[in-house]
């Protein structure tokens, strides 16, 4: 009822974030704005069930806190662990850094709860109003973010593909590292099941040589293609790029002077097949992008560097849109 709306602002706050969210997904369906305002729907709704559901619903209000309970634990537990287990592996690399300090942060938050529980302050008591609403909002946005990475990082190339892009990685001393490797095997999978005849599909090989790296990535691509059978001049090198953004524009530039017509696929890491999406469409680049296999250990870690990257591109209305967060909360707190 009409009446009943100055009640329940931060029900109001959900309805108009989720109807933000299903205009957003309509006209941009392509754009992480339209995740980030059902995660601020979702946020806000729980927010009211939070602040109302401990005098009339205990049971639920148990149940509720139970569950986020749970969920934090288990993600801030499978990051740091992760985490450690990677910078084990491979040093101390700022992205390994980053998923520990990630998980690190989330389980400091639920001792930061218990704290607070036994100090029982009424400003302490606002305080983790905000803490958690905010904490629970980006671990939500991330696990939203996780489960449309896992799923395009399994799209299917279209048929007819003339150009199979292989964008760069790591490698190891003067060869492809393990992440390139399985790209290199994608793109021959690809060749071979859309360019069944007698040429064959045209690699484009793109990367250049990192600081720390003997050759370029380009280089030592081509050689990992000519060794598996794969004729030289089936082989374009693109050895000047050191960022995706620049793979995909240098790539399409050699495969418009070359070829008319071409449909290019580009082969990434799975984790990695959302961003290079956004970034070709930003571009004006038409590429259909297809992601290769990862270690699942790696995975996770990859995934997060791959969230904070993609929140970067859109920094200025994701950061304005995270911010409207304020307003359920600072209702959620006069409520208290």
């Amino acid at each position: 009822m009409v009446g009943d709306v100055p009640e329940y602002p931060e029900y109001l706050a959900a309805a108009v974030f989720a109807v933000g969210g299903v205009v957003h997904a309509v006209l941009a369906p392509h754009r992480f704005s339209s995740a980030v305002l059902f995660c601020l729907a979702v946020t806000s709704a729980g927010l009211g069930v939070a602040a109302r559901s401990a005098e009339t619903h205990p049971t639920v209000a148990t149940v509720l806190a139970v569950a986020a309970l749970l969920m934090t634990l288990a993600l801030g537990l499978l990051l740091l662990v992760d985490g450690i287990v990677l910078v084990r592996r491979y040093g101390p690399q700022a992205a390994l850094l980053a998923t520990c300090a990630a998980g690190g942060a989330l389980l400091a938050v639920l001792g930061l709860d218990a704290v607070v529980r036994a100090v029982r302050g009424e400003a302490a008591g606002a305080l983790m109003v905000a803490v958690n609403a905010a904490a629970g909002y980006l671990s939500l946005l991330f696990l939203v973010f996780t489960v449309h990475v896992f799923v395009r990082g399994r799209s299917t190339p279209p048929p007819g593909t003339t150009h199979v892009v292989v964008l760069g990685a790591g490698l190891n001393g003067d060869r492809p590292g393990p992440l390139l490797r399985r790209r290199l095997e994608r793109a021959l999978a690809v060749g071979a099941a859309d360019a069944p005849d007698a040429d064959g599909a045209v690699f484009v090989v793109s990367g250049g040589q990192g600081d720390d790296e003997v050759r370029s990535e380009a280089d030592a691509m081509a050689d990992y293609l000519r060794a598996r059978g794969v004729a030289a001049d089936r082989i374009v090198r693109e050895d000047r790029s050191v960022n995706t953004g620049q793979n995909l524009r240098f790539s399409a530039a050699l495969m418009d002077r070359t070829a008319s017509g071409h449909r290019a696929t580009v082969v990434t890491s799975g984790f990695h097949v959302y961003r290079t999406t956004l970034l070709a469409r930003r571009a004006g680049v038409p590429v259909h992008v297809v992601g290769a296999p990862t270690s699942p250990v790696y995975w996770l870690s990859a995934t997060l560097r791959e969230f904070a990257a993609v929140l970067w591109l859109d920094r200025l209305p994701l950061i304005g849109l995270s911010l409207l967060l304020a307003v359920p909360v600072a209702t959620a707190v006069f409520q208290r």
